[in-house]
């Protein structure tokens, strides 16, 4: 992203391309995103949080709205190769706990297409992205959203990835891998009796003690492997306490965070423009009274904003017309 370029016009012109339905300008947000994330200059690193932060403000229900009619927006040849970009596009802005609340909102008509990006065969980063924004669903909705999952067939799911996976050690395959076992772990934490019996009659803690074995021998030193081994031990323990086991204290906040942090370190910032101060430590931001998607420093931050803009660009409203 150039310097002379604010956050608040490169996010305005992602939402042309999402009103223009322009796949390609998309893909390339999407791919300067992953090279802000991986820059090693810090105002790139900062910049990808500020941009992500600015979409969930902005952007979120064009987002929404993306998401839920893409299925219809492309020819049947088109169709899958164009959800990549969206889902690529969704799964990365997921990264507050207030713009996936207003996401889940709308659970009823997202969770279809999120399904059919994972049950897909074609691409298979199509498939992990559909499985990092289920785990991120999940995080903040919680209980509301497990009856939807088993409903749609998670279970189904999360055993033919494992199984598919067997025997192929790579990068891409572990972190399918390792997103199935944090699901597996959130629906015993989270579902009811129901819900962990059917888990533990599935094929899948099978299928996960097989892959672990595998995983181990392999010795590979990967971050993507430390991720399945830690949350196979938070599901081998629901396996071994059955369906007596409760659900843990879930702390949407700091289970997102930990999320996030798999490769860095989260900021939040003020929205105001003229100031997008980085939130300290022990600091906390006010909201949006409205929209409950921007956040401010100070209320002279917050007056400033909505004098600046955000008075017609507050996402106040009932969402997007679906």
């Amino acid at each position: 992203m150039a310097e002379t370029r604010s956050i608040e016009s490169y996010v305005l012109d992602l939402c042309q391309y999402i009103d223009a339905w322009d796949y390609e300008n998309m893909n390339n947000v999407y791919e300067t995103l992953l090279k802000m994330r991986a820059s090693f200059k810090e105002k790139h690193y900062l910049n990808y949080w500020r941009v992500l932060q600015c979409v969930g403000e902005v952007a979120a229900d064009k987002l929404i709205y993306l998401v839920t009619k893409s299925p219809v927006a492309s020819c049947k040849k088109h169709n899958i190769s164009n959800l990549v970009t969206v889902m690529e596009l969704f799964s990365e802005s997921l990264s507050t706990v207030a713009f996936i609340k207003r996401v889940n909102h709308y659970k009823s008509d997202i969770l279809p297409v999120v399904f059919t990006a994972i049950e897909q065969r074609e691409y298979p980063e199509l498939v992990r992205k559909g499985f990092v924004a289920l785990y991120r669903m999940i995080i903040v909705g919680k209980t509301t959203l497990v009856t939807p999952y088993m409903k749609h067939g998670i279970l189904r799911n999360i055993y033919q990835q494992i199984k598919c996976q067997q025997g192929v050690i790579r990068v891409d395959c572990v972190e399918t891998v390792s997103y199935c076992a944090k699901l597996v772990a959130a629906l015993l934490q989270l579902g009811d009796e129901e819900t962990r019996r059917s888990i533990l009659k599935s094929n899948i803690p099978n299928e996960l003690d097989v892959y672990v074995v595998r995983l181990k021998k392999s010795k590979v030193n990967w971050e993507e492997v430390d991720d399945v081994l830690e949350f196979y031990d938070q599901a081998k323990m629901s396996f071994l306490l059955g369906s007596n086991s409760k659900p843990e204290d879930w702390n949407s906040k700091d289970k997102l965070i930990e999320e996030l942090k798999q490769d860095l370190e989260v900021f939040i910032f003020c929205s105001s423009p003229p100031c997008r101060k980085i939130q300290a430590d022990q600091e906390k931001f006010l909201y949006c009274g409205q929209c409950k998607l921007s956040r401010y420093c100070s209320p002279g931050c917050q007056k400033e904003h909505w004098k600046l803009g955000h008075k017609e660009m507050c996402l106040h409203g009932n969402g997007p017309k679906l």
